[in-house]
């Protein structure tokens, strides 16, 4: 019951029955055949497709001690046969071999796991409740007896303390899905009237098994000597974790983690003696990951100068003498800076564990070397209502919220395979004297922000509101290509107020009759102020250039009244100025203001 299976297929075939050759070779329309001639005929195949679809409830309930887990795995396996152009069959060699008829086959799969984690249950089994503890008080008292009641008691507040620190994980959901695919052109086989198995019947459900060299021993794949078309694959995967702590008393925080990566694969062929031969493998890809940066969130820049980015320059040794003692055919020899030959200070490989041990606060000694990383880091977003249950502050207020929130990613927008690399030739340089790395990355993204760092919402009895806000994010940006990192930071000052007047009343001659007319008056006033900048760092020289920012000033005034259920009229004013960080840029001020009529058709 918890299994399901459903299998799809389809073909679409070429009829050509309509038509006779002629002695010359030539086809024409045979005008003689009628309608019931070659009614059986089912043509040449043009396009196949069929797709497997699985989905299970895995048994978790079965089994008690892992019953606090429901989960669901699905899996669906693509396959896809597609003839190849007529046309380009009849292309020649020069040295007289024709191309003939090749086709494409491409297969898919997609993989996902859904599931969650009842944490109450699992608490239940793992005996990791109050209940539990309270049996387990009363029978320590029953054998220590009442004479030694004082220290029992310590314990067990120091039990609960404990115990309740580790059941504050409330709720856990997660999800993940991996998406992988082949394209191999030059095919020769065709397909049958209901499919095929072939080449294997794992790659028509959506195997990912290589099976180009296989294909080629069996005479399957096109040797014409011009053949350009290329075998590609992909893989994408995506992992999502959220939970929840309680602790209480109005304080929850929502933890989130998350992981993306993608790859893609190309290489020109060709086959010789029934021979697969690669040519021009090629692979690039993306990755981001949610990631902690908080230890360097609170210093920032001054001026132009930034510690971090010092860290940045200094972390570069001590990570290229961590990869000198790794790499095979390294030596003792060092340049004139005393960075170990092949390890310098322009390296990649050297540059990037560097630039997240600087910006992540994390020890240059102990930073992972290779650039994706592995496991996801959480960020929150936390709420806190707790204040509403003091009696004195009940009695005040209507609400009095505070809110923080921290997300923070680290991106790779593009890798791909470095064509200069040989895997059989450790001692390769390039022109900088550097060891020639396995693949080139483009550029790397280190985001942070606070949305907000503090947000104090508040609404009294009488109807007043009051709101303050405080943001702050940088965004780093680096290049490897021309070793340059791009800073921008900001951060945003909000205070906000409002007041609503109930059934303030309003006279008015509207209909030509003098009428009095009620409705609520709702006053909201706010004030901001940001300011951001962005930096310019150069790796190799000492040469940091502001090259934007600004600082914004806003003013949002609104009154909006209910003259009816229906029609509700608005006034509004916007000021906001803003003033550059460079010269070449001059201040400007925007005003606007109006008044706004709506009327709803609806009940």
């Amino acid at each position: 019951r918890s299994l399901r299976l459903n299998f799809t297929a389809s073909s679409n075939n070429i009829i050509r029955n309509y038509l006779e050759d002629t002695p010359e070779g030539v086809q024409r329309l045979d005008k003689g055949r009628g309608i019931w001639d070659g009614l059986w005929d089912f043509g040449d195949p043009n396009r196949h497709y069929q797709t497997l679809n699985v989905t299970y409830k895995l048994p978790f309930s079965y089994l008690p001690f892992l019953s606090f887990i429901d989960a669901n795995y699905s899996y669906t396996g693509d396959f896809s046969w597609q003839r190849g152009s007529d046309v380009l069959s009849e292309v020649t060699h020069e040295s007289g071999a024709l191309l003939g008829l090749v086709n494409t086959i491409q297969n898919n799969n997609t993989k996902s796991l859904n599931g969650s984690i009842s944490t109450d249950r699992l608490y239940r089994i793992l005996g990791l409740t109050r209940k539990n503890t309270a049996q387990r008080r009363r029978a320590q008292q029953n054998l220590q007896g009442s004479t030694d009641d004082k220290k029992p008691k310590k314990k067990r507040k120091a039990l609960a303390s404990v115990l309740d620190l580790i059941t504050l994980l409330k709720r856990v959901q997660f999800f993940y899905s991996e998406s992988n695919g082949k394209v191999l052109p030059g095919y020769l086989p065709s397909v049958g009237l209901v499919g095929t198995l072939q080449p294997t019947p794992g790659f028509t459900f959506g195997s990912q098994a290589d099976v180009r060299f296989e294909a080629a021993k069996q005479g399957w794949l096109t040797d014409f000597p011009n053949f350009n078309q290329p075998f590609t694959q992909v893989h994408n995967s995506q992992l999502n974790i959220t939970g929840q702590l309680d602790f209480g008393k109005g304080l929850l925080i929502d933890l989130n983690a998350e992981r993306n990566y993608s790859e893609n694969g190309t290489e020109n062929f060709r086959v010789e003696n029934q021979e697969y031969i690669p040519l021009n493998t090629n692979q690039f890809g993306n990755f981001g990951i949610s990631t902690l940066l908080i230890k360097t969130a609170f210093q920032r820049s001054k001026g132009e100068a930034n510690p971090y980015f010092d860290d940045f320059r200094r972390n570069r040794l001590i990570v290229a003498q961590r990869l000198a003692d790794q790499h095979q055919s390294s030596s003792a020899e060092v340049d004139q800076e005393g960075y170990p030959v092949g390890f310098g200070k322009s390296q990649q490989d050297v540059i990037i564990p560097a630039f997240l041990a600087a910006y992540s606060g994390t020890n240059a000694t102990k930073i992972s070397l290779d650039p994706i990383q592995k496991v996801p880091l959480p960020n929150w977003n936390l709420k806190y209502t707790g204040l509403m249950n003091i009696k004195s502050l009940k009695k005040i207020f209507n609400r009095f919220s505070l809110t923080h929130a921290y997300r923070s990613s680290y991106t790779i927008n593009q890798f791909q395979t470095n064509l200069d690399f040989d895997p059989d030739f450790h001692d390769q340089k390039d022109g900088d004297g550097n060891f020639v790395s396995e693949k080139l990355y483009g550029n790397l993204n280190l985001v942070e922000q606070f949305n907000p760092l503090i947000r104090i919402d508040l609404e009294l009895k009488n109807s007043f509101k009051f709101l303050a806000e405080l943001k702050t994010d940088r965004a780093l940006s680096l290049s490897l290509d021309n070793n340059l990192l791009t800073e921008s930071s900001g951060e945003e000052y909000i205070v906000g107020m409002g007041y609503r007047i109930k059934e303030l009343p309003l006279r008015t001659t509207i209909g030509g009759r003098k009428r009095t007319l009620k409705g609520d008056l709702n006053i909201k006033a706010d004030l901001s102020y940001r300011n951001n900048i962005t930096v310019l760092r150069n790796l190799e020289i000492d040469n940091n250039q502001v090259t934007a920012g600004q600082t914004l000033w806003s003013i949002k005034v609104s009154a909006d009244y209910a003259l009816s259920r229906n029609l509700t009229s608005q006034f509004f004013y916007d000021h906001n100025f803003s003033k550059f960080a460079i010269s070449t840029a001059f201040p400007q001020t925007s005003i606007r203001s109006g008044i706004t009529i709506r009327y709803n058709f609806g009940n």
